[in-house]
């Protein structure tokens, strides 16, 4: 995956929310120091966790889509 710098708002243009067609997803129990690690890397980085976690899933389904060739 290749460095991308993300709008530090939390809404790239790349993953702009669509109405109320979005939808949230909680995830819990994080372990509290490596979620403190990477929230103070993507400040560091000015990179948007939101944006960085839906980036991260876009790839990972198409490296899934690549590989079953659909």
């Amino acid at each position: 995956m290749t460095r991308q710098r993300f709008s530090s708002g939390g809404y790239s243009k790349e993953f702009k929310p669509h109405g109320n067609t979005g939808r949230r997803y909680l995830l819990d129990k994080i372990p509290a120091g490596f979620w403190t690690a990477v929230q103070e890397k993507a400040k560091r980085e000015k990179v948007s966790l939101r944006a960085l976690i839906l980036r991260l899933l876009t790839d990972w389904l198409a490296d899934d889509v690549e590989r079953r060739g659909l």
